[in-house]
This record gives C-alpha cells, structure tokens and sequence, in this order.
C-alpha cells in the first residue's frame, strides 16, 4: 500500500488541529516493558532465597554473578562488572583508568546529560564536542585534540553506532583512551563486534525504557584483567569477589581495598529480571530491526524526510529511539510541533530530541560548590564553542521509542503516513 496514496485519502486538516487521525483510536501500540516468560518466576525465586543483594550471605550463586557471565558471553568480552545504573558503570569506568583531577575527558554534545554530569562525579572535565549530522554520533575527524584529552566517551545514538575503531587509532595516537556509551545500543554490531567491547571499556544502561531493562540497572565490559577487578572495588567499597568459595553464611565479597570504592552494586531482584530478559532480547531486536528497515523505504517516498541511517560498517542495528529527520520544517513550525501532530495522527508518543549539553539546564556544575574548580574551567572551555550539527538535529529530528517497532508492518505504514501528512501541512492544516 502506497504512503503517498494513504495519506492523500484523508482530510488534510491535521488532527492536532481536530482533523481526523491517521491512526484509529482503538488500535493500540506495543507494551514496553514486555515481561521476558521466566521473569516472574526468577524474581519469585530472589524472594525466598534469602540472598536480595550481592552483600548477602553466601547460600548458592548470586543472579548478579550470572548476569555477569551472560551478559559478557552475549557481547563477546573477558569481564562483566554489573552496577546499579548506567550513570555509575561512567563513573565508575572513567574512575578505573585512574586518571588526574582536572583531565579532561570529550562528550557528545547530542546525549543524556549523564554521559557529561559522569565525568565531573569522577573529578574530571567534559569539553563537548559537535556531532556527524548523518549518525549523531562524533567522529573520529572531529574530535579536539588540540584540548589534550585524556579519553573520550563515545555515545552510539538513537539507533547509530559511532565509528568505534577510527576514533580509538586517533585516540590512541594521543595516548588518550576511549570508552564506549552503549547505553543506546545493546546487541549492536559494528563489522561483527558488539557495541562497548571495541573501546577500552563500555558502558550499559539498563533503565526502564531501554531494550535490554530491569527497571534499573547497568554494566561495564573490558577485556583488560587488571581494570576488571579495580572496576568491582569501586562499585562495592572496595571489595571484590572471592578468589575461592564462601562458606555458608560467608560474604562473597573480600576487602581487597587497592581503591577506594563506593556502593554501586546492582540488587538481586534486578539482576534476576536481566537474566530473564536477555533471553528475549534478540528475537526483539529482528522484529524492530525489520520494521526500521521498512519505514525507512517508506520514508524514501516523502520529499525533506530521512531516517537516520546506519554507516555500512554497521552491521546489526539496536534500534533504541527512532530519528526521523526533517531536513526542512513547515513553516513556521518547529519539530515539536511537529512531535506533537504526529502524537495526535498516531496515538502514540514522539518527541524532539534534547537540546545540546551546552544550554542544557541539567548540566550546571557550579549549582554544586564541591564542583567548582571543575566548573570554572568547564565554562572557561565552552564560552566561545558551537556545535552547529548537534543543534541542527536538535531543531529538526522527531524521535519514537523502539517499542513503537515492535508490531507489524501495517504499523511502519501508519507511520510513513503520518509524517507524509505532517510534512505536507501548510496553513489551516494546523
């Protein structure tokens, strides 16, 4: 069924401005989360096993051990150190690289707030660097070396992994180190290896809305042996796992103490819940992969609009948030209005992406008076910078959530409607 067709069927009047939709009312979207089949009975198990954290009395192996083992099985890496949240496995991954107070570390300027706010909670600066408008993600050629980095944390966006392997032979030229923020991209590939392990370390979010959740959580993955275990004292006050096994009533954990480290340990229940969801996540990842692709055939056929597509190198999409890219706005419309008109024409929600880190209002160091050195020469850094490519994708990309893919493709058809609609709207339209 053809976009162009559908769409030229129905009032033109938008249905923000009390048209009719394009999408029924009583035709629903997707769930999110979606319980994996053995969730409910490995967290029943958590409940009467009497081991509800990692600091519990040896009685049998901890779900956040094996989450652990799974989780670097799935990505193909040596080590697996799950934390509380993907804000802490940053912290805790720039902290292991033992790194001087004040260094300083490049940041996407299009990206959570978290990947930046990270880097001071370890002692350390961000200096935010501008994006590809193609991936959204930095690049290898547009990284500020001449600031004298120490590392830089690399965010696959949306749905696009960065190019991994160029930026860390740039990085590596500068004896600087890259960590990856694959909050955004669980079971990506980029020519066959997974998000976060091409890097010397990555990080995972699993969050609520993410595609591989226990409500909360996180991970960091390494295949470097002596950053693994500094990386397990700094999630639990300085404690590590047992070289031999715990007794009954016994810790797990021993006071190795070569770092000081603080309580970022991600609780049984949780961890439980990964291990059942990670079961799913794959045969997730087809369906919304199939219906990306298809949108974004779909969206060849309406003039100004693209998906944000994947590099070649990218060889398996995680497709987290949808950037759909409008390359010129209605006029007089912004990409929330348009956000807003494709949530009334589908019943579901879509959004414009945050504005960049450097007028952000969730990234203010100097609110914080412990932070104010550090502050000081953020500002001192960003007074006179631009990122002409993040704000360009700030202002004219409007984003869905991956559980919006995870129907059919009479769903993606709805989609490309929509937007053909919206894109076309002039006047009284809205």
């Amino acid at each position: 069924m053809s976009t162009l067709s559908r769409t030229a069927s129905r009032p033109a009047r938008l249905a923000v401005a009390g048209g009719n939709p394009v999408r029924p009312p009583d035709r629903g979207w997707p769930a999110w989360p979606q319980p994996a089949p053995e969730a409910a009975s490995a967290l029943t198990s958590v409940l009467h096993s009497g081991r509800w954290a990692i600091s519990s009395p040896h009685a049998g192996e901890l779900y956040e051990r094996r989450f652990a083992r799974m989780f670097r099985e799935y990505v193909g890496v040596a080590h697996c150190v799950p934390v509380d949240h993907g804000s802490s496995a940053l912290v805790i991954a720039l902290e292991s690289l033992g790194l001087d107070y004040g260094d300083l570390v490049l940041v996407p300027a299009l990206t959570w707030v978290a990947t930046a706010s990270a880097v001071l909670r370890a002692g350390l600066v961000p200096v935010l660097t501008d994006v590809s408008a193609q991936t959204g993600c930095v690049e290898a050629d547009g990284l500020d070396l001449d600031v004298g980095p120490r590392a830089v944390i690399v965010v696959h966006w949306s749905s696009v992994m960065a190019d991994v392997p160029a930026i860390v032979s740039t990085m590596d030229s500068r004896g600087g180190v890259v960590i990856e923020d694959a909050a955004q991209a669980h079971g990506a590939q980029w020519l066959g290896r997974h998000a976060g392990t091409i890097g010397r370390l990555g990080c995972f979010s699993m969050q609520h809305g993410k595609v591989l959740t226990g409500g909360e959580g996180g991970a960091v993955v390494t295949d470097d042996e002596h950053l693994a275990g500094v990386l397990e004292e700094l999630r639990a006050d300085s404690r590590r796992y047992r070289s031999d096994q715990a007794r009954p009533g016994e810790l797990d954990l021993t006071e190795t103490a070569t770092v000081m480290g603080a309580n970022f340990c991600l609780d049984e229940f949780s961890a439980a819940l990964l291990c059942a969801q990670l079961g799913t996540l794959d045969e997730q990842h087809e369906i919304r992969n199939r219906n990306y692709a298809i949108l974004g055939k779909l969206l060849d056929a309406v003039p100004g609009v693209r998906l944000l597509g994947p590099r070649p190198d990218q060889t398996r999409l995680s497709v987290y948030e949808a950037p759909i890219v409008f390359d010129t706005l209605p006029e007089g419309r912004s990409n929330a209005d348009l956000a807003r008109a494709l949530t009334a024409e589908l019943g579901v929600r879509f959004y414009p992406p945050r504005e960049p880190l450097d007028r952000s209002q969730l990234l203010r160091p100097a609110t914080k008076p412990a932070l104010a050195p550090l502050a000081r020469r953020f500002n001192e850094l960003h007074r006179d910078r631009r990122f002409p490519n993040a704000e360009l994708l700030a202002g004219h990309a409007v984003l869905t959530h991956h559980s919006t893919f995870l129907g059919d493709e009479e769903d993606m058809v709805d989609i490309a409607d929509a937007v053909a609609k919206v894109a076309a709207a002039a006047g009284d339209a809205w």
